[in-house]
């Protein structure tokens, strides 16, 4: 489930609704029947606990009128949509009812026709319900009909690309990327259309277009494995200052090595200078994984990157493998001698100077691992170098100033009289 949850963004929230509704598709994909659900039930709560960030799967009443499977699914009264709107809206204030009802009416909204969700739509649109109730309703319905036909998906709720609520906007830009797989030129006429109809005009005071944003991220990866000359002109159209929000936004691990080599090159022909930087050290973000650093590697050797595009990956590299590991257990001298290990290879010269930021965010993590822990560990490698990088970059951080006490006392440690001056007068 965290797999496929880390597909999304981090950088923007997952709508409530969309979470349960990508919750319930993977139910409906690896359940073999609601009766198994008794003896997994725990555990199935963890997964989805993991998943939301909210901690709690919404609440769907076990009276939700059950589907007669010898009747029309689309008969005025199928289903009790006040009931299951109030449910999904239990989402926001941490509820948790009925797994298998839930998980039942999820498997059977699946099953639906495109008919039969349209029906379910317009029933749905003349009823007296708040905004938030319809919205989590047709949300719930919007993810299976985009996976039957994202075209009308898209047509239907085009006067929502924009709306103040970004859930069913959220789901509209899925619903493009997969339309742009399917008939990518139809769907880049689609999008321009609106673009000109004023469909994605900010109603900010700066100007930028979330949706946008998020619109032509989804046209872009296609773009990237297609025509990436295509992609370099649409990217080249858009204000310079969103560009790097614009790439951020595609799931890097999800493209071939061929769409990452040109993703790369987009980063360093139009990003700002001043960005590249940034955008390199998100894509390592994005590869760094359990399995450790190879494919960080594979991708800079790829890609032929240059020292500053090395150091910028390696940095965030460490920071994003100490932090997972750090919020799951403690992190110990085999982590950080693998790391540094690889360090040396990507930025020599910075390997303790990197270490030392590392520990410092990992025990940040609000996990296992702490500033104690990490600070013997810096301490050690402080120890073990013949320099002060270790443990100056580690008291440089806020997580040595939210341990003042601590910090000051291994400041000490510091050889250098005036660079440890400097970090004294810092934290003090």
């Amino acid at each position: 489930m965290q797999r496929i949850l880390s597909r999304l963004k981090a950088t923007h929230l997952i709508p409530p609704v969309v979470a349960f509704v990508l919750v319930g598709a993977w139910n409906a994909v690896q359940l073999r029947s609601i009766s198994s659900l008794e003896s997994d039930v725990s555990v199935m709560k963890e997964k989805i606990a993991s998943a939301v960030a909210s901690g709690s799967f919404p609440g769907i009443s076990p009276s939700i009128a059950r589907l007669d499977k010898s009747q029309s699914s689309t008969r005025k009264g199928s289903y009790d949509w006040q009931q299951l709107a109030a449910g999904l809206l239990d989402l926001e204030s941490g509820g948790m009812s009925d797994l298998r009802a839930g998980v039942s009416f999820q498997q059977e909204l699946t099953g639906m026709t495109k008919e039969e969700m349209i029906v379910a739509l317009d029933e749905i649109a003349g009823l007296d319900l708040s905004d938030d109730a319809r919205e989590a309703l047709e949300s719930l319905i919007l993810a299976p009909l985009i996976r039957e036909d994202p075209k009308f998906a898209l047509e239907r709720f085009a006067e929502r690309i924009n709306s103040e609520s970004s859930a069913i906007s959220w789901q509209l830009s899925t619903a493009l990327s997969d339309w742009a797989k399917q008939d990518l030129a139809a769907a880049t006429a689609w999008m321009d259309r609106q673009i000109a109809d004023g469909r994605f005009d900010s109603k900010t005071l700066d100007g930028r277009s979330k949706e946008r944003t998020r619109f032509e991220s989804a046209l872009m990866q296609s773009l990237l494995a297609t025509d990436p000359e295509a992609a370099a002109r649409r990217l080249a159209a858009i204000p310079e200052d969103e560009r790097r929000e614009v790439l951020e936004q595609i799931a890097f691990p999800e493209l071939g090595p061929g769409d990452q080599k040109a993703y790369a090159e987009l980063v360093r022909q139009l990003v700002p200078q001043d960005e590249r930087a940034g955008s390199f050290a998100h894509i390592a973000s994005e590869l760094v994984d359990d399995s450790g650093y190879a494919k960080v590697s594979s991708f800079l050797d790829a890609v032929h990157a240059t020292p500053d595009e090395r150091v910028a990956s390696a940095r965030q590299t460490a920071e994003s493998r100490l932090q997972s590991l750090g919020s799951e257990r403690e992190v110990n001298r085999a982590d950080v001698d693998s790391l540094r290990e690889w360090l040396t290879l990507q930025a020599p010269g910075q390997v303790d100077t990197i270490t030392g930021k590392a520990l410092a965010e990992a025990a940040q993590a609000d996990g296992e691992f702490g500033f104690e822990e990490a600070s013997q560990l810096a301490l050690h490698y402080q120890n073990s170098s013949s320099n002060d990088d270790v443990l100056v970059a580690f008291l440089k951080s806020y997580s040595a100033r939210s341990n003042l006490e601590q910090a000051i006392q291994l400041a000490d440690q510091i050889s250098d009289q005036e660079r440890r001056q400097e970090i004294l007068n810092q934290l003090k």
